[in-house]
């Protein structure tokens, strides 16, 4: 499946433009970093049926086996014999014009990336290229809203938290704590009724016995 539009992306360039990714970035968790990212992105490019393209700067292994390649999707790491990601990019787009596509970049590298793309390429900053096709309104027809990476650093942060919990038994989460529920003031169960209808009956009874004259 071919698509018209191609998008190209500067892999570690949006991590570090991304504040839940950058933290993952720097304290080590680098493939959860690229994971998140890649997930949005896939997202994207199954929903406009858009081909994207993740350039990330690589090793020189003979193959990398975080390199993804799908019908909408493909993640590539750039090795550096070859140059750094930025030539992989700039290489990939002009073939891609060469074969007709319309190639629009992202990323925030303007002093060295962008100005060496062909006039021809669109380039987008990853904050405008985030607010204007991830961080969409629910309703399309309305005006788009500002924002920051809320949903995306939301998410990620739920992600950490969770990986960072241990369960006390291997293999098994901890019980879930239900939830109390507190009754309203002056509501009492058809029991709680009952019982003290009962003992109302009781001291009734009890009070009637005491005023009977003694034989």
């Amino acid at each position: 499946m071919m698509a018209r539009r191609i998008w190209i992306m500067d892999g570690h360039n949006m991590i570090f433009a991304i504040p839940s990714l950058h933290g993952l970035q720097v304290s080590g968790r680098r493939d959860e970093a690229r994971r998140g990212l890649e997930e949005f992105l896939r997202r994207f490019a199954v929903r406009t049926s858009e081909r994207v393209l993740v350039v990330y700067d690589g090793t020189d292994l003979p193959s990398n086996p975080g390199a993804i390649r799908e019908t909408l999707f493909e993640a590539v790491y750039a090795r550096r014999s070859d140059g750094a990601a930025d030539d992989r990019i700039i290489h990939r787009a002009r073939a891609c014009l060469e074969e007709g596509h319309s190639v629009t970049v992202v990323t925030d590298d303007v002093s060295t990336l962008a100005r060496e793309l062909p006039r021809e390429v669109r380039h987008l900053g990853v904050r405008e290229y985030w607010m204007r096709y991830i961080e969409k309104p629910v309703d399309q027809d309305s005006k788009q809203i500002e924002g920051d990476f809320s949903d995306m650093e939301r998410e990620m942060e739920a992600r950490a938290a969770a990986a960072e919990i241990e369960p006390r038994d291997r293999g098994l989460a901890p019980p879930a704590v239900p939830a109390i529920r507190r009754r309203p003031a002056g509501q009492e169960t058809i029991g709680e009724r009952i019982r003290q209808k009962r003992e109302r009956g009781r001291l009734r009874q009890e009070r009637r016995l005491k005023r009977r004259p003694r034989p």
